[in-house]
């Protein structure tokens, strides 16, 4: 009766432990899975922010360009640059994100496609994926990781031939979810749109096109981190500045206040294309279209970067956007914005990538495979009590 009483004791002492156990191990996973992840982005306009920027179109043009931006007291300056779908190189990406730290330079990456004949490919779902993962590997050299989801779908040669709203809204529904569930401190943007552009058989007008988006993502303007504008001097890129239409460069204030009527709250603006086509303004009016601008209309208090179309672009269809000439100089209009003054931004930097080396066993190990050994070495440590009891 003795030996089976001192069973009876230790078994179910054993069992209580038991049970104990499956509960710790319960609690330790649904914390792991199940707890909702908080996004570590920041508002860049919460530490001292140098809006000015331009938008260059290959990473070799990333030094002069930072001269550029950084002149005149500035620092931290801002550079848009699109990446295409076949352009996933991994040295060369890691390079432009290194070189815009030595350059304190804050890099908007624009997402792309691919052209094939007159038109750029439609992306999809697994575009959105390859290119999160891409992204997630470089050494951004800020906490925030601006990222531009496509350019202009209100043209349809910029969507695989076709004019396809519904479909855009999907795609930026996606890319939210596939940029923030890979890493917290991305910062997505939605696309630029032409702002000009009718309702024709190549193109929609912006504002019908943004209707449908809101409408077949509920609340999706509620959900994006920033909103990318494209203020051109339209009509014709050839505007006075002083024009107040939803086609002007004040055009991301018509835009912001269509976006407001559809319940979103007053968005970051982030105005990665604009200007003028020089060779229709002339050099004079340039500079003085710029200068003001600059200061009285690019100016309110909820705008990110500005980065005018387009540092360099050589002896291409865009020339006469151009701020600089075939031999790589400043053209003069450029000259007087290098002259503004400007402000030395300080954002939030993100950790250097250290060199060391790490155990081969936890590097080779994703996180939730870490977790999975956590919560096997308390299991084991666990049961170890159990047969020391025994």
């Amino acid at each position: 009766t003795r030996t089976f009483m001192l069973v009876y004791s230790r078994f179910f002492s054993n069992y209580r432990i038991f049970i104990q156990t499956r509960m710790i191990l319960f609690f330790i996973v649904f914390f792991f899975w199940v707890a909702p992840k908080t996004f570590a982005i920041y508002d860049p306009l919460s530490v001292p922010n140098n809006s000015f920027g331009i938008h260059i179109l290959e990473t070799t043009e990333l030094e002069p360009a930072s001269k550029f931006v950084n002149s005149s007291g500035g620092d931290w300056g801002y550079v848009t640059i699109p990446i295409r779908a076949n352009d996933r190189d991994l040295a060369k990406w890691t390079k432009f994100m290194e070189d815009c730290r030595k350059f304190h330079i804050i890099p908007i990456i624009r997402l792309a496609s691919f052209p094939v004949e007159d038109r750029w490919m439609a992306p999809n779902q697994y575009d959105l994926i390859d290119f999160a993962n891409f992204l997630d590997q470089l050494p951004w050299p800020t906490k925030n990781r601006y990222v531009i989801i496509y350019n202009e779908p209100n043209h349809k040669n910029e969507w695989g031939g076709f004019l396809y709203p519904e479909e855009y809204a999907s795609i930026l529904s996606q890319a939210l979810n596939t940029f923030h569930q890979k890493n917290e401190d991305f910062y997505v943007i939605s696309a630029g749109f032409d702002s000009s552009a009718p309702n024709a058989p190549e193109s929609m007008n912006e504002y019908d096109y943004l209707q449908i988006i809101d409408y077949r993502q509920p609340g999706i303007f509620n959900k994006i981190n920033g909103f990318s504008s494209h203020s051109y001097g339209n009509p014709g890129f050839s505007s006075l500045p002083n024009i107040y239409s939803p086609i002007s460069v004040a055009n991301y204030r018509f835009e912001e206040n269509f976006l407001i009527a559809l319940g979103a709250p007053r968005l970051k603006i982030f105005i990665t294309e604009a200007g003028w086509d020089i060779s229709k303004i002339g050099q004079y009016n340039a500079q003085n279209f710029y200068v003001r601008t600059f200061g009285d209309i690019w100016s309110d208090d909820n705008i990110v970067a500005i980065t005018p179309f387009v540092y360099s672009a050589q002896d291409g269809p865009f020339e006469g956007f151009s701020f600089t000439d075939s031999n790589g100089n400043l053209k003069p209009f450029a000259i007087a914005l290098q002259n503004l003054p400007k402000t030395a931004g300080k954002p939030e930097l993100s950790k250097v990538p250290t060199t060391k080396k790490i155990s081969q066993e936890i590097n080779s190990i994703p996180i939730i495979h870490n977790t999975s050994y956590i919560i096997l070495s308390l299991w084991n440590g666990l049961m170890r009590l159990i047969l020391k009891n025994e």
